[in-house]
């Protein structure tokens, strides 16, 4: 039954009693009398202004609305985590010094929002997670992607014939993007010595397959030749990484298909948290932890190996139904008790079949990224980092840490992996063929596109240990500069609406539409989209920097203090600095706007015929792939 009425928190008219709405209350406390406590959040409900006393709060959920004091939904966003009606008070109580003492008031108003249908919770979040239908797994593909690292090819290998249960993949891939010929040659040779011993063979696919690829796509697709060109075509992007062109060959690869992606300077070995926690992780702030060790000696030799190795840990639960791999990880459902603390926004629009699209594992030693990862730590983790041997800055520029999760920890948006699992039996995204941020734009893209997937952490990581003698300095700019795919992966995000049920092959060609739409916008309107968009980034990383500062006067470190003060007045001086694509990271110091104007129309309109394309040039590729194997033609003769 839909009910109304106003709640004014701010002005502290609340009535002790509320017959019209049928809540119990005691007038010692306020609380609602239940037979037992039970965890509630603010999420998932629409917020429609009416005037400077009144917005109107309704819960799609079950129809439920109700008038509310504009000052109380201020006040109760901060209720974004499951708990007790008595813990949320005290928190809020806590939070604003207007609120002191009114704990009673507080938890009273939260009982009657309860009671009204407005809050979530967490039992029928569990609910909802427990029927459990039963999932396909199609079978697996591994794939090394490498560029001019022959020792780390090498290394990789030797660890993966250790490792051994090879022969469940279906196939094993080496996709060679090296541009030196000597790097090839000994990448080649390295891949036919490894099928000398292994239980399963290797497909070695270097400039020959890939060319085959190409010219078979074109072929056999010439109505989408720019799109092939520029997702494939090696020569549109010299002077550029290709980071993302060698992720899509995999995709291509392995449609139909879960694919197990790895970097080429990681071993194939499991590692066990040095930190555990209990129960499952629901999008929770403080998802990832992070250890540090006092040497590499002791990283490598005071953590445990698990009982697997990282190829059949990811490929364990990839592809499951949410609910199913809920009930293999907590032996059972979940119960109410144990969403104490998690995100209500991400449980709110979590299914029992949302499909688990992407597997992640953590890191132990190089993270993978610069050096500021670290003034993203919750306190726990910064207290271990401030209580490192070498102290922070040889911990960090010294690669000696663990980055990772504790628990299985499910969440939507997928970000970088060094090992990563991706159903590629579903329709997922190409990347992005070249730049850094492909990672990010790819996961925006895959939430468009499957906007009930989710992404799951398990708590293992991988030995992540380049030879390439990586450096990272703690003194780089520590204020954020996005590149254009980052950008572009933000814009993405924040379009996303989970109540969407358009097909994937129609949120393809939304995309695309978008990335059109983009292109058409004048050069004074892009390089004011690039602003807005830098400056929200920039925004948002002040905010986060300015609490880690408050929580850092709480340690007795003046070198974090000062590190995190540091990157503040970097933040505040960028943000009232007029921000240019010129001064973004790799760009050519003699490029003008107007130039990185017109190389961000030819990107948007390249990967816009990309996207539309892309549907056919997973089915094309499917049966090249299949006619490639079976004449052996990527067999490293």
């Amino acid at each position: 039954m839909r009910q109304s009425f106003l709640i004014d928190l701010a002005c502290h008219t609340l009535p002790r009693q509320t017959s019209t709405i049928g809540i119990r209350m005691t007038e010692a406390s306020g609380i609602t009398q239940t037979s037992e406590p039970h965890l509630v959040a603010f999420a998932g409900c629409t917020l429609t202004p009416i005037n400077h006393n009144m917005t109107v709060v309704i819960n799609p959920a079950n129809g439920n609305q109700t008038a509310v004091a504009p000052q109380v939904v201020e006040t109760i966003k901060a209720c974004s985590d499951f708990n007790t009606i008595e813990a949320h008070a005290r928190a809020l109580a806590g939070s604003r010094a207007e609120l002191q003492g009114k704990e009673e008031m507080i938890a009273s108003t939260l009982a009657q929002l309860d009671t009204a249908g407005l809050l979530l919770d967490a039992r029928d979040v569990c609910q909802k997670l427990s029927e459990e239908a039963g999932t396909q797994l199609a079978p697996t593909r591994v794939f090394i992607i490498t560029c001019d690292r022959p020792e780390g090819v090498t290394r990789l290998l030797e660890s993966m014939q250790a490792a051994g249960s090879l022969s469940q993949h279906d196939a094993l891939f080496l996709i060679d993007d090296s541009r030196n010929p000597e790097n090839r040659a000994l990448n080649r040779e390295a891949v036919a010595q490894f099928n000398l011993s292994s239980t399963r063979d290797m497909f070695y696919v270097g400039e020959e397959a890939q060319t085959t690829l190409i010219q078979g796509l074109l072929e056999g697709l010439p109505e989408h030749a720019e799109g092939i060109r520029f997702l494939l075509d090696r020569e549109q992007w010299q002077g550029s990484k290709t980071f993302g062109r060698s992720r899509t060959l995999s995709l291509l690869l392995s449609v139909g298909y879960r694919a197990l992606v790895m970097d080429d300077d990681v071993l194939c070995r499991a590692i066990l948290p040095p930190i555990r926690q209990e129960g499952v992780g629901l999008g929770s702030g403080d998802m990832r932890k992070a250890a540090f060790f006092p040497s590499l000696e002791s990283l490598m030799n005071d953590t445990v190996s698990a009982d697997f190795d990282p190829l059949s840990g990811h490929a364990s639960l990839l592809g499951k139904s949410l609910a199913g791999a809920l009930r293999i990880i907590n032996d059972g459902p979940l119960a109410p008790q144990q969403l104490s603390g998690a995100n209500a926004a991400l449980a709110n629009v979590l299914e029992a079949q949302s499909p688990i699209l992407v597997t992640q594992c953590g890191s132990l030693g190089d993270p993978g990224t610069g050096p500021h990862w670290v003034q993203r730590l919750a306190p726990d983790s910064v207290q271990r980092l401030l209580s490192a041997p070498q102290g922070l800055r040889e911990t960090i520029e010294n690669h000696l840490c663990w980055l990772g999760s504790g628990r299985h920890n499910v969440f939507k948006m997928p970000f970088m992996s060094q090992v990563t699992g991706l159903d590629n039996s579903k329709l997922l995204p190409p990347y992005f063929p070249a730049y850094r941020g492909e990672d990010a734009l790819f996961g925006a893209m895959l939430i468009n596109i499957h906007n009930s997937s989710v992404t799951l952490e398990y708590p293992w990581s991988v030995p992540h240990l380049p030879l390439d003698g990586r450096n990272v300095n703690m003194d780089t700019p520590i204020a954020g500069s996005s590149g254009v795919i980052s950008l572009l992966a933000r814009y993405l995000t924040q379009r996303i609406d989970y109540r969407d049920r358009l097909t994937p092959e129609e949120c393809l060609v939304s995309m695309a539409q978008d990335a059109k739409r983009l292109a058409s916008r004048s050069d004074r309107d892009l390089l004011m989209d690039y602003r807005s968009a830098l400056i929200a980034g920039l925004s948002d990383q002040l905010q986060m920097l300015m609490v880690k500062y408050e929580q850092s006067k709480h340690t007795a470190s003046h070198e974090w203090q000062m590190y995190l003060k540091r990157g503040i007045e970097e933040t505040q001086k960028a943000l009232v600095t007029e921000q240019s694509p010129t001064g973004m990271g790799g760009v050519d110091a003699n490029a003008s706007e107007a130039m990185l104007v017109a190389e961000f129309r030819r990107m948007a309109l390249g990967f816009a015929d990309v996207l539309l394309g892309w549907e056919q040039m997973r089915i094309a590729a499917s049966d090249l792939v299949d006619e490639m194997i079976r004449s052996r033609s990527m067999y490293p003769l």
